[in-house]
């Protein structure tokens, strides 16, 4: 099975480069490339690929534009970038495949292995939809969170998550349908992308949504009633934080 692939990058060399790298895989059937997003839409018209490198930073239009300005996007996508803490927030959100600029072999041969694995499988992949509402609706309560498990892939409202609790390695999402989803990557991960979102750390085992908070129960840390009946212990040395930020939330 070959794979139909287009290189979309404003930096000529940057292509040619990728386009060198792509040799190794017997499956890809590199396309072409074009070099910036009106050329690409054009392109991906007439030559209909199965996978797209897309560029994000291009002159006139950025490549997530150039995806806005498509009627819909029926091929996977590998997002290709220089370091920008905004863009790859974003695909950690929705789970996006994404390579940094010089692209590394070992995070090129495990990005094309998932989407070769996903095409072979004919998955839908939900995650370049998602990634444009979210970017549509910056900070906003209605952004949603692609949760990866053994199941498959879950996208769920922030707003719908109570509480992030730590496994080990592991961190479970409880939600407000009593659902609890199982991720393996470490409450760490999701605190530095949800704290900006009305999350709190209160404890080493805990990271809430502020929003869920029904009552905070005084204490030498305290203890933080969640909208689930849970009783979250909140650290002693966490809790100046949480009351601030908490205060935050019912000012508003």
């Amino acid at each position: 099975m070959k794979i139909k692939t287009l290189i979309i990058d404003d930096e000529v060399r940057g292509s040619q480069a990728l386009a060198k790298l792509l040799e190794r895989y017997p499956e890809i059937e590199l396309l072409g490339a074009a070099h910036s997003a009106d050329e690409g839409i054009a392109t991906i018209q007439r030559l209909k690929p199965d996978l797209v490198f897309l560029d994000i930073q291009m002159p006139g239009k950025t490549g997530f534009d150039m995806l806005n300005a498509m009627p819909e996007v029926k091929f996977e996508v590998i997002f290709v970038t220089g370091y920008d803490q905004y863009a790859i927030q974003a695909f950690k959100f929705g789970a996006i495949d994404y390579l940094l600029k010089p692209v590394d072999i070992d995070d090129l041969d495990y990005s094309v292995e998932k989407v070769i694995d996903r095409i072979k499988k004919k998955d839908t992949n939900h995650s370049i939809e998602l990634l444009l509402q979210n970017i549509r609706t910056p900070k906003n309560e209605n952004m949603q969170l692609a949760l990866p498990t053994q199941e498959g892939v879950f996208y769920i409202p922030i707003s719908e998550i109570i509480r992030c609790e730590s496994d080990g390695s592991y961190t479970v999402f409880h939600l407000a349908d009593k659902k609890k989803i199982i991720v393996s990557k470490n409450v760490k991960e999701y605190e530095e992308l949800l704290t900006p979102y009305n999350f709190c750390r209160v404890h080493n085992q805990h990271l809430i949504n502020l929003r869920h908070v029904k009552k905070y129960v005084k204490g030498e840390g305290g203890f933080a009633i969640m909208s689930d009946n849970y009783e979250v212990e909140v650290a002693r040395r966490r809790k100046e934080d949480f009351l601030t930020e908490l205060g935050k939330i019912t000012l508003r």
